[in-house]
Parts: C-alpha cells; sequence; structure tokens
C-alpha cells in the first residue's frame, strides 16, 4: 500500500494539471511498447551531456533512460554544457528539429536559474511553442531539475507553469526526489559529490523517475491534443537569428583577429572574434528586438564591453576567477525592448584593470531574438474608430513645426506626407495621444513616432481613414513630438489630419529650428530602401525600409540639420525602372506627374546634396545596352536647374553607395564635368565627393552608417568650413 501511494504521488508529480497524459506523449509510448522505433532526443546543459557521470555519454541520465525504454529508442543527446535556454533556441533546429524526434524533454531548470529572469520566460517558452508548431510535432516531456536539496526553484517553478499551460507533461524531480527522501527511501547526498551537478546515483534517480513517468503516460488517461494557446511571454524568441562563424563578419574592425575557443559540445559551431588589443573594436550589422553576445568565460580572459545603437555600454564579463581551469559560456543581454529590425552593435575591449596584460578578450557568436513577422509585430498604439469629436488639433496648426517637403493634404487643414523624411515636430503636455490619417493610396506609410526620445514604429495603412492612439498613458508633464516617415513617397502616401491631446492637455509653442538645412535628391540608396532587410533585397513589406536610416538622414543628424529627403527607388536623370525620371518630380509634393509643384522652401535649405547614376547605368546595363551618350550634358542640365532653385546653397555632387560609379566611368566623369563647368562659370559652392562604402546589393544601415561618417567629415573638413 506505501507502494502504491508512492506511486500515485510520483504521477501527481508528472502529469499535467488536468492529472491527464498528454494524448502526443501516449501515442509515441504505446508505438514503443508495439515494438515500433523512436528517436527521443534530449536538450538541456551539462547535465544532459552526463556530465559528472563516468562516461557521461554512456552514464548519464539521457543514456540510461534510453537504454532502459529498449533497443527500439535512437537517442540525440543535444546537451551542451554551460548554457540555459536563451542559447538552446538558437541551436534547436538544428541540434534537435532536424533529426526529426518523436519525443524531446528538456532540461534548464538548472542553467536557467542565472539566466536574466525576463528572457528564461520568453526563451523557454520559445523552445516549447517552436517544437509544439514543427512541421512534424514531438512529443514535449519538461524535465524540471534542481540544485542538491531542491533548490533554487525560481526558474523550475516557472518552467513547471508554461508546461502546464501547454498541457505537456512534467516531471517535477526536486519535489519526486524530496518525497522519497521523507519516506525514508534515500538521501540528497548520496545523489550530489557538490552541489550543482548530480553523479552517477543522480543521473540513475533522474533516469528512473523519467521511466516511470513515461510509462504510466502509456496507459493514462489522456486528454484532446488542444489548441496551441497563446504566449505568456511574448513570441519574441520564437523568431532568432544566430551570428556566428562566416556569418559574424564586423563591418568595420580594427585589433579584433578571427579565432579563439569554441564550444567544444556545440556541434557545428565556428571560431568567434579574438583579441589582445586595448584599442580593439569591432562593429556588425544584426536584427531584432533583443540583441545578446554569447562569449566564454575563463580566469585568464579580459572583458569586452558592447553597446547597440547608440544605447548603454553593457560589460560581457570574459574575465571571472570562479572559472578555474575550464571555460564557462554566457548568454549577455546587450540591448532589449528595440524596435523589431536592423540595428549596429559595437563591442571592445573594456578599459580597467587588466589593460596592457596581453590577455585575450573573445566573443564567439550574436544571438538575436524578436524578428517577427509582420503580423506577429508589437505596436505601441491601438487602432481606434474614426469620430467627429471634437478637439482634432488640425496639422496646419502653427504651433507645429514641419520638416522637410509636405504639401497639403487631401482635406482642409491636413497635410500631405509622401516623401520619406517628411517630419513633424510638436511639445505638448498630457498623457496622452492620438494621431489621425487618410490615404487613398495603396501602400502603408511607416512612421517614427519618437517622443521624449523613445522612438514606437505606427504602419498607417492605405486606402484608409485610421485613429491611432498610445496604448500606455505617458508620464505628467511636457513631452517632445517627433512624427517621421519612413516609407519612399513612391511606395506609400498618406494625409495627417492632425492630432489629438488629453482634454487637460495643450500644445505648446514648437521646438526651435535647427541651425542648419540639407536637402537630398537620389535613388533607392538616397531613400533607404531595402537597409533593414534581412537576407535579399525584398519589396513585400516595406516596414524595414526605413529613409531614417539613410545616409543622408544620419548625416543631418549628426549635423544636428533639418533634413529633407527627394528619392525615389529606380529613378534617373536618362533612365529608370519605372515611368519616373528626377526631371519629372524633383520639385514636385508627391513622385508623381500630376502632383502639385511644392511652393518655394520658406527657408532654403544651407547644402543641397546629389546622388544619381546608379540607375542611369543600371536599368540600360540589364537590357545590354550602354549607359545614355548624352548623360553627362543631361547631368549638367539638372545640376543647374537645381542652382536655379537654390541659388545661395552649396552644392555636393555625390557618388557611390552603390556599384555603378565603379563599373560606368561616364558617371564620374559627369560628376567631375559638372564641378569643373559651374567652377569655370564663377560658381564657387560646388563640390563632388565619392563614397568608398558601397555595397553590391541595396546597402544595409551599416554601410549608411559607413556613408555618413564619410560624408559628416567631408562636409565638416570642406563645405562648412
Amino acid at each position: 500500500m506505501n507502494w502504491l501511494k508512492g506511486f500515485a504521488l510520483s504521477l501527481s508529480l508528472m502529469l499535467p494539471a488536468t492529472g491527464q497524459a498528454d494524448a502526443r506523449l501516449q501515442r509515441v509510448m504505446q508505438r514503443l511498447e508495439a515494438g515500433e522505433a523512436i528517436t527521443v532526443a534530449g536538450i538541456g546543459g551539462s547535465i544532459t551531456t552526463g556530465y559528472a557521470a563516468q562516461p557521461p555519454r554512456e552514464r548519464g541520465w539521457a543514456a540510461l533512460l534510453a537504454k532502459s525504454l529498449g533497443p527500439k529508442v535512437r537517442l540525440v543527446n543535444a546537451g551542451v554544457s554551460g548554457t540555459d535556454s536563451a542559447a538552446a533556441v538558437q541551436r534547436l533546429q538544428a541540434h534537435v528539429l532536424d533529426k526529426s524526434p518523436d519525443l524531446v524533454i528538456v532540461e534548464f531548470g538548472v542553467n536557467d536559474q542565472w539566466l536574466d529572469a525576463t528572457v528564461r520566460s520568453s526563451s523557454f517558452e520559445a523552445i516549447l511553442r517552436r517544437l509544439l508548431t514543427a512541421k512534424k510535432p514531438p512529443a514535449v516531456v519538461v524535465l524540471g531539475l534542481t540544485q542538491q536539496g531542491n533548490q533554487a526553484r525560481d526558474a523550475v517553478d516557472l518552467q513547471l507553469k508554461l508546461a502546464a499551460h501547454y498541457g505537456l507533461s512534467a516531471l517535477d524531480f526536486g519535489r519526486w526526489m524530496q518525497a522519497r527522501v521523507d519516506a525514508g527511501e534515500d538521501r540528497w547526498a548520496s545523489l550530489y559529490d557538490e552541489p550543482v551537478h548530480p553523479n552517477a546515483t543522480g543521473h540513475q534517480r533522474i533516469a528512473l523517475a523519467l521511466a516511470e513517468m513515461l510509462r504510466a503516460a502509456a496507459r493514462a488517461t489522456t486528454a484532446a491534443t488542444a489548441a496551441l494557446p497563446e504566449p505568456l511571454n511574448g513570441h519574441a524568441h520564437e523568431f532568432t537569428r544566430l551570428l556566428g562563424g562566416d556569418t559574424l563578419k564586423p563591418y568595420q574592425s580594427h585589433g579584433f583577429e578571427r579565432g579563439g575557443e569554441v564550444h567544444p559540445e556545440w556541434v557545428g559551431q565556428q571560431p568567434g572574434w579574438v583579441t589582445k588589443a586595448d584599442s580593439a573594436e569591432a562593429r556588425f550589422l544584426v536584427y531584432g528586438s533583443e540583441v545578446a553576445v554569447f562569449h566564454a568565460e575563463s580566469e585568464h580572459y579580459r572583458n569586452l564591453e558592447a553597446r547597440v545603437d547608440d544605447g548603454p555600454w553593457v560589460t560581457l564579463q570574459g574575465h571571472v576567477p570562479e572559472r578555474k581551469g575550464y571555460l564557462g559560456w554566457h548568454y549577455r543581454v546587450v540591448g532589449r525592448d528595440l524596435e523589431p529590425t536592423a540595428h549596429l552593435l559595437q563591442v571592445r575591449m573594456k578599459q580597467d584593470e587588466w589593460a596592457g596584460s596581453g590577455r585575450t578578450a573573445s566573443l564567439l557568436a550574436v544571438m538575436s531574438a524578436g524578428l517577427y513577422p509582420r503580423e506577429l509585430r508589437p505596436s505601441d498604439f491601438v487602432r481606434e474608430a474614426p469620430t467627429n469629436r471634437m478637439g482634432l488639433i488640425p496639422a496646419d496648426d502653427p504651433r507645429l513645426r514641419w520638416v522637410g517637403r509636405v504639401g497639403s493634404g487631401a482635406l482642409p487643414a491636413s497635410k500631405l506626407l509622401a516623401w520619406s523624411g517628411s517630419e513633424l515636430r510638436a511639445r505638448f503636455t498630457g498623457r496622452e495621444l492620438s494621431l489621425e490619417f487618410s490615404s487613398t493610396h495603396w501602400g502603408t506609410s511607416h512612421f517614427s513616432v519618437e517622443i521624449d526620445g523613445r522612438v514606437r514604429p505606427l504602419a498607417v495603412p492605405g486606402q484608409a481613414l485610421t485613429v491611432w492612439r498610445l496604448r500606455e498613458p505617458l508620464a505628467d508633464g511636457e513631452h517632445t513630438l517627433r512624427l517621421i516617415k519612413r516609407t519612399e513617397g513612391s511606395m506609400a502616401e498618406v494625409s495627417l489630419h492632425g492630432l489629438r491631446l488629453a482634454e487637460d492637455a495643450r500644445l505648446l509653442d514648437p521646438p526651435l529650428a535647427r541651425p542648419l538645412k540639407l536637402a537630398f535628391y537620389g535613388d533607392s540608396i538616397t531613400a533607404g530602401a531595402c537597409n533593414g532587410d534581412v537576407g535579399d533585397d525584398q519589396y513585400d513589406d516595406l516596414y524595414p525600409h526605413d529613409g531614417t536610416r539613410a545616409y543622408g538622414a544620419v548625416t543631418a543628424e549628426r549635423l544636428g540639420a533639418d533634413y529633407v529627403g527627394i528619392a525615389v527607388s529606380g529613378i534617373g536623370i536618362t533612365a529608370t525602372w519605372h515611368d519616373l525620371l528626377m526631371p519629372d518630380v524633383w520639385t514636385r509634393v508627391a513622385p508623381r506627374k500630376d502632383a502639385a509643384i511644392a511652393p518655394p522652401d520658406p527657408r532654403a535649405p544651407d547644402v543641397v546634396l546629389l546622388n544619381l547614376g546608379q540607375n542611369d547605368h543600371g536599368f540600360p546595363a540589364s537590357k545590354g545596352q550602354p549607359i545614355a551618350a548624352d548623360f553627362g550634358a543631361r547631368y549638367l542640365a539638372f545640376v543647374r536647374q537645381l542652382r536655379g532653385r537654390y541659388p545661395n546653397a552649396r552644392l555636393v555632387l555625390l557618388m557611390g553607395g552603390m556599384s555603378a560609379p565603379r563599373e560606368q566611368p561616364a558617371i564620374p566623369r559627369a560628376v567631375t564635368g559638372a564641378v569643373q563647368a559651374l567652377r569655370d562659370e564663377g560658381d564657387a559652392k560646388v563640390w563632388s565627393y565619392r563614397f568608398e562604402a558601397f555595397a553590391w546589393a541595396h546597402p544595409r544601415i551599416d554601410v549608411h552608417a559607413q556613408m555618413a561618417d564619410e560624408l559628416t567629415r567631408f562636409l565638416k573638413d570642406e563645405v562648412l568650413k
């Protein structure tokens, strides 16, 4: 009778809260009992590898379990010592799902205890969801292991809660073992020679408990497999990207070299980057809403530090004195709650007490999460039904400052926003903000809504009247607003009717104008087309195409200047991929031949920059034809038109960002010829500049950042002095 009570207690620690086994697990175990072969995978840390049982791959719990289940079990041991569920998400496909397992046992109760609490909630749940939504979903069992004495339990309790949420069987080994201890049948001390890793006896007990559970599942009452519930911790770690080996390439590097230790148990892992130089620095293009560096820890290593974009510096603790004689591995979050798109990661040697020591600092990989598909992208805005209630502050209110080329909108007092970089600036009080738009254009307009320095993306659909309310209230007091259109005008245009504030709020006088104004004319390079795309260029989802992170907008921001962007993908002076040439639309409020001519700028730009020629070469070249014979003459004619509209501005004629100036000598000849022609006529305010940075496909934000570095220096040194 005592044995039956113990067995019933054991089952209560293994089955879901319903007391029923999950149907998928039961089917797998019944197949095994019927003599079919099955594949069982274990994914976890060093306990899954069999650490402290000798030999580990033969005497660890996973091997013992497979042996006890019989010869028809094929084992995939996907344990990687010292790693947690955040790193496991990154390797789940290659190490587990590609093996087509029938059953997966997930073990991260010990290592997740040291993982950032926010990350472990999301990453462990993502493992479960990715397993359950696989093309061939395996049965999943959560193995909740603690350290000796059933402590600590934070990570395990979280994992058991998640198992229950998804109706999965779970083994709470700490409670299972404690029940044996309480019954006088076992001792914790016999399972551990040190607090963290179970010894050979401990591995035997884990395998015993799991075998009991799995055999019981074959005969237990089952619940029907339910639809996948909504996640408790969001979707971020379901959508990850691992940069390592050949895919981890800095776009700028000083002092770093390829090399360093790789994890001996991580199949397929390649060396990362190492340095001994005190001045070492490297920059990488990364993606996602969370960016982490995976690096080694050692008593002999040095520390690095890293940041994403302009975020705070975060120490990568490579020097860990406790790691005596062996390496450890750590997932260190550098940026979180980022916009889920492309970012720039900067890594450098930390200047600390180890400066000049000659010790090595190492980074192995960059791991990102939150590369959401379009339908799951989070938003800080809630769409509301249009209303006729009073209180709309019209877009032409004089207390709103407009930057860029903005036209008259579809309704009286509204503003047409076509060109990327078109910007509204305002100051207001109160805790609420709503924005009202309408569009007769087919495309979705993507905006950056920056409030008090924090950017919130907003997607405004075409062919609709929409109202967008900020989801969470703002703090009390004054606020600054920047609403910046990211999507280029040929892809989307929209009218802003105005904004609404809280009932007790006030619109204040606008921010002061910036002392410098730059106007850029160009093609897809200047528009920022594809600059945030992962992989190949694409135009199905324009969210990553961000004109605010194109080289011209970045240069203006660095110089504290207002930015005007007149740029159209595929456009040129003599050739085009569509029906527009730049001379057709450069003066208009939108890139359409029927758009209104923009009135003279209330404040003329101080510097006008022109970057065209890529499509004048690329389009005819795609058809096996040469660039137009009169390209140089027509280029000069357009430059004269620019000078006519901006008689007092400094003119800078740019070349590059893509390959045309390298491939087609007519382009640099036309640019330098135009500069010389104007100077021969007494125009001393004209320069040319050829970018060194370029890309064969559309440049991503890393190339744009390098272009902005070059252009900022050139403007400071040559044009604005």
